[in-house]
């Protein structure tokens, strides 16, 4: 990765942070409320399967928890894990169709939502396995992949072509 996509995938990350303090809160609906930074960093993790990090992905999850109410490094952790999956798995099964990367992106964040209810649920919160699942996991990684999807064609024009537009050749005329 070279330092335009670098500069480019920062700028994301910041935005995505910008987003999940302004914006999330306010389009809530019922108790599903959209998480930003996880879909960005799971979009970056699909697009840039080859260069894909996971510094960038630890400070998303760790800003996430100490932004809510969760246990600090808990969504850190599935975080990392995810994106380190994701960006594998997307390599290895990449056909070049739209379909593989939006299949691992929403399967994604099913996973990382029904894991960090469990993980709600370990770590002593009082919360019921019904209201961890099913009213918190399962409609928010809806949402979360309904916001990766509108931010998947962003994440592909702005970060993830950058570095394979070939160069201009000079024309004499």
């Amino acid at each position: 990765m070279d330092n335009g996509e670098r500069i480019a995938t920062g700028v994301g990350a910041v935005i995505a942070v910008l987003l999940q303090v302004v914006v999330a809160p306010h389009i809530a609906l019922f108790a599903a409320v959209p998480n930003f930074m996880l879909a960005y960093a799971l979009v970056v993790a699909v697009t840039r399967a080859q260069s894909c990090g996971l510094v960038m992905p630890f400070v998303l999850g760790l800003l996430f928890d100490l932004i809510g109410g969760g246990p600090v490094g808990a969504c850190a952790l599935l975080l990392v894990l995810a994106t380190f999956l994701l960006s594998r798995a997307s390599a290895l099964v990449d056909n070049g169709t739209l379909f593989m990367p939006l299949a691992m992106l929403l399967a994604s964040s099913l996973a990382v939502e029904l894991l960090y209810g469990v993980l709600l649920m370990v770590c002593g919160m009082d919360v019921s396995p019904l209201q961890a699942l099913v009213y918190r996991g399962l409609p928010c990684a809806l949402y979360d992949a309904v916001v990766g999807l509108v931010m998947f064609p962003l994440v592909m024009r702005f970060i993830a072509r950058r570095g394979t537009q070939q160069p201009k050749t000079p024309t004499i005329l």
